[in-house]
């Protein structure tokens, strides 16, 4: 209903855009790193950081697999 409405709603396709971005970069961020950045005393366990980093994958491809419906389906107005 609000489909046409997204389209030309310039912020929000690039606050929409930001959020994937800022979750792929924070899942390959746990998934590479040797140290904790901000506290490198601090260790956790490899398991929770791959399946967080897991979680944030699924979190971006959820945001782009929207995209390209959102422009490929007709839009009418209503």
């Amino acid at each position: 209903m609000y489909d046409h409405y997204i389209r030309e709603d310039i912020l929000y396709l690039m606050f929409y855009a930001g959020v994937a971005v800022l979750s792929l970069i924070a899942s390959c961020y746990l998934l590479f790193r040797r140290a904790n950045a901000i506290a490198p005393d601090v260790r956790s366990s490899v398991r929770l950081r791959r399946w967080t980093a897991a979680f944030l994958g699924a979190v971006t491809l959820s945001h782009l697999w929207y995209t390209p419906l959102l422009y490929l389906t007709k839009c009418y107005g209503f």
